[in-house]
């Protein structure tokens, strides 16, 4: 996302109005009307010069100046747009005017000047809202009137991406995710070149908002245009399993696997992307645990048809659970292979060592829950030692991953929770200490 950037535009309007060489004898009482502030006077000397000559492309210009001038001259931000809006349309009326003329009259070359100062005022009046403490605390509602700064600034100038780029953010702040994708869409619209930041950010809202075609799109669009940055194929991977379409996901990402077998950044993108799901997976199992616990509780005081409904509500839940115990399995074993890949390949890397303990550590928690919720006593025991080694496991990352970055207590903190369930007493006490609990 980019900054905020203020703008300074040194115009003196007083100098640069009266500098201007014109033919046309209403400009001087045009002028006179801007400088003392007499807009409605400027107004009517500029109109009646419109109505002599409609095709007057330097009268089209004053009056684009004076409407600019008089919306500045209005407090309230959110009351210039209009103003803006027929200041915009005589600009442009005087632009096209202009251009079809042999000899360009002067005020040609100081239009843009002229746009440009105004959209400056409005977008450095919205940034300084948002950046500078001293006026925002003295604006009400500061969001929304840095918005309609922006949104003033954009109707000067339209063309300006920098101006939809920050009202977008603006947007954002107030959760206003609609106007907020919008006005962004018209910012890379506008950009000839999107950088990496312009791409992440939008597809990041279309995420937000569910609108996973357009961030599957977009990816695909960010793919091409930098093909070497692997954070476009996540972004792909999380809009096809948020939108449900996991095994597509997979596949993209072993396609690119199977053409460089040996960029650890897929790899890492498949183990992490696929283990969100199992995440999400080990959620839907705990719940449906504590239902069938719930059911099985409720039961007892049942008999006749609603115990064996109860019943049948349990085999039900139990038969669900199986089928998602099995599939986070499977998508486990996907997600270790290839984060071990990845610490093969950099074995120096200590997120991928912290991820892949983060994996084995919360596949121990399911097995333990599988573990409390049989009465099998060998399955028990069998979940019982798979767990546990499911922890032997991470300790093993996240000992790397500590011995690379001692200093980061994230770590600690996790080998003191798996010390403490392998009953490794001194280590936890150690563990605790670098944590600073």
């Amino acid at each position: 996302m980019k900054s905020y950037k203020s703008f300074l535009l040194l115009l003196t309007f007083v100098g640069f109005l009266w500098g201007c060489e014109t033919t046309d004898p209403f400009v001087n009482e045009v002028q006179l009307g801007l400088v003392t502030g007499d807009y409605e006077m400027a107004l009517e000397t500029v109109n009646e010069a419109l109505e002599a000559d409609p095709e007057n492309g330097v009268a089209h210009y004053y009056k684009g100046l004076v409407l600019g001038s008089q919306a500045e001259s209005i407090e309230d931000p959110v009351e210039r747009k209009s103003i803006y809006e027929e200041s915009r349309a005589s600009m442009n009326r005087a632009q096209e005017l202009m251009e079809a003329q042999e000899d360009r009259p002067s005020e040609y070359e100081e239009m843009q000047e002229t746009i440009t100062a105004f959209w400056a005022n409005e977008y450095n009046s919205g940034v300084n809202i948002l950046t500078e403490d001293s006026v925002r605390n003295v604006t009400p509602d500061p969001n929304w009137a840095a918005i309609a700064h922006f949104e003033n600034a954009a109707t000067i100038q339209p063309d300006s991406a920098l101006t939809f780029q920050v009202l977008s953010s603006t947007y954002y702040n107030e959760q206003e995710m609609e106007m907020a994708i919008s006005t962004y869409e018209e910012a890379m619209r506008l950009l000839e070149e999107p950088e990496i930041d312009d791409y992440e950010y939008l597809i990041s809202l279309y995420l937000m908002e569910n609108e996973f075609n357009k961030a599957i799109d977009l990816s695909e669009e960010a793919m091409e245009a930098y093909p070497d940055e692997s954070v476009f194929v996540q972004y792909l991977a999380d809009a096809y399993i948020q939108s449900g379409d996991r095994d597509r996901a997979i596949s993209i990402v072993e396609n690119l696997i199977a053409e460089e077998p040996d960029n650890p950044q897929y790899r890492r993108v498949l183990g992490t992307q696929i283990y969100q799901s199992v995440d999400e997976l080990n959620s839907r199992a705990s719940d449906l645990y504590e239902e069938q616990f719930e059911i099985r509780q409720e039961s007892r005081g049942l008999s006749g048809n609603q115990l064996q409904e109860a019943e049948n509500r349990i085999d039900s839940i139990q038969a669900e659970i199986k089928e998602i115990e099995a599939e986070i399995d499977e998508l486990v074993q996907i997600s270790t292979r290839e984060m071990e890949r990845v610490v093969e390949m950099e074995p120096d890397d200590e997120s991928a060592h912290f991820i892949l303990g983060i994996i084995y550590q919360n596949h121990a928690a399911n097995l333990f829950e599988r573990r409390n919720n049989t009465t099998d006593h060998e399955e028990s025991a069998a979940y019982d030692e798979e767990a546990r080694e499911n922890l032997r496991e991470a300790l093993v990352y996240y000992e790397r991953a500590a011995e690379l970055n001692p200093d980061d207590p994230e770590y600690w903190q996790s080998l003191f929770q798996v010390y403490t369930t392998l009953g490794m007493e001194e280590e936890a006490r150690e563990a605790m200490e670098k944590a600073d609990f």
